[in-house]
C-alpha cells in the first residue's frame, strides 16, 4: 500500500512488522513479547475465523484496558493481578460468565502462541467454570402452542412448525434452504454443506409428514425456506413477540420455547434419552465415527419422529384466521 501520509504509513509498517515478529519467532521469553501484539495476531489470524469473532475483540480490550500499554506475557504471571484483574471486570459489571470467557479469551491466545512455539512458556490462568444457566423460554403446553400460532404471521407460523417437528435451534431454522430438505429421502440436513459443525451442533433428522405435508406445495425456488417480504429472516424474536402478545401469553415464552418444548414432549412420551440428545444435536459419547451414516438407517430416530408428529397434530391448528399484514 503507497501513501504519502506519514501517520497511515507508520502504522502499516508496525502492523507488518508485528505480524512478521509472530510468525517467524521461536521461543521467545515471556517478557518480550506484549499483550496487545499477541493479541493483534491471535484477532487476526485466528479469532477472525471464529463465529464469537467481535465478543473475543470486547473481551481482549479489557485484558488491555486493565495491563495498560506494554504489558508482557510475563506480567500475567502475578496471581494476585489476576485476581485484581476479575475485580477489575466485576467493578465493569460483567457476570461470572462473563468474566470467565474474558479470562479464557486471553488464555487461549497465549495457548495458541505457546504452541506455534512463538513464545517459550506462558503463564497459568484460572478461568473459573462456566456455569451452566437456565434454558431460555419456559416450555410450552398443547394450548399454548395453538394460541401462539393463531397469533402468529405465516412466516413466524413455519417457524413454529419447523422448530416443533425438528428440534432445531433458532438459527438453524431461519437460515434453513431447500437443498438441506431431502424429500425423496425423507430428512433435513440441519448442518448445511460447507457449514463446520460447532460444539452447538446440527444433527440430521426425519422429515416427519407434518412438516413434509406443509413444505411440499411451497415454492422451491427461493433462497430460504423462511421468508418475508421477499428476503429470508435472520431471526424471529420481533415476530415471536408479537404473536405472544396477541396470544395473551406471558413473557417466558420465547422463541427458544420451541426446542426447550420438544426436549420436554420427547421425554414425556417415552424417547430415549440416547435418542433425545441426537435429535436435539447434543453430544452422545461414543458416537463420532459412525455418526454420519446413521441417518440412513431405517430406525434412525425413528421413535422421536413419531412423538413430533403427534405434537404437530395435537397442537397445531391449520385452520386459524391469517394475521393480515403482520410481522
Amino acid at each position: 500500500m503507497q501513501t504519502d501520509d506519514f501517520d497511515t504509513a507508520k502504522q502499516k509498517l508496525d502492523e507488518w512488522y508485528i505480524a512478521e515478529r509472530m510468525r517467524s519467532a521461536q521461543n521467545l521469553s515471556p517478557s518480550e513479547v506484549t499483550l496487545s501484539d499477541l493479541f493483534k495476531d491471535y484477532l487476526d489470524h485466528h479469532a477472525v475465523k471464529l463465529r464469537s469473532y467481535k465478543s473475543v475483540i470486547i473481551l481482549l480490550r479489557y485484558w488491555e484496558e486493565f495491563y495498560k500499554e506494554g504489558a508482557t506475557i510475563e506480567d500475567v504471571r502475578d496471581v494476585r493481578k489476576q485476581e485484581q484483574f476479575r475485580e477489575f471486570l466485576e467493578k465493569k459489571g460483567l457476570a461470572h460468565n462473563s468474566i470467565a470467557r474474558c479470562m479464557e479469551a486471553g488464555r487461549a491466545a497465549m495457548r495458541r502462541a505457546y504452541k506455534r512455539n512463538v513464545v517459550a512458556s506462558v503463564p497459568f490462568i484460572e478461568c473459573g467454570h462456566i456455569q451452566v444457566e437456565n434454558p431460555r423460554g419456559r416450555p410450552l403446553s398443547i394450548e399454548d402452542i395453538g394460541r401462539l400460532y393463531s397469533g402468529a404471521a405465516d412466516h413466524v407460523r413455519l417457524f413454529l412448525i419447523l422448530m416443533l417437528g425438528t428440534g432445531a435451534r433458532n438459527e438453524a431454522i431461519c437460515t434453513l434452504t431447500w437443498d438441506q430438505i431431502d424429500f425423496e429421502n425423507g430428512l433435513i440436513h440441519l448442518n448445511p454443506k460447507g457449514r463446520k459443525q460447532t460444539s452447538k451442533r446440527r444433527p440430521t433428522v426425519k422429515l416427519v409428514p407434518f412438516v413434509r405435508e406443509i413444505l411440499e406445495p411451497m415454492d422451491k425456488k427461493t433462497p430460504f425456506v423462511i421468508m418475508w417480504r421477499g428476503e429470508g429472516v435472520k431471526q424471529v424474536m420481533i415476530g415471536i413477540r408479537k404473536a405472544v402478545k396477541r396470544a395473551e401469553l406471558d413473557r417466558d415464552v420465547t422463541a427458544y420455547s420451541c426446542r426447550h418444548t420438544v426436549a420436554r414432549w420427547l421425554r414425556k412420551e417415552g424417547v430415549s434419552p440416547w435418542e433425545t440428545a441426537m435429535q436435539l444435536g447434543h453430544k452422545v459419547v461414543g458416537f463420532t465415527m459412525t455418526e454420519r451414516y446413521a441417518a440412513w438407517s431405517p430406525d434412525y430416530l425413528e421413535k422421536a419422529a413419531v412423538a413430533l408428529e403427534k405434537l404437530l397434530r395435537l397442537s397445531i391448528p391449520l385452520d386459524a384466521t391469517p394475521i393480515p399484514s403482520a410481522r
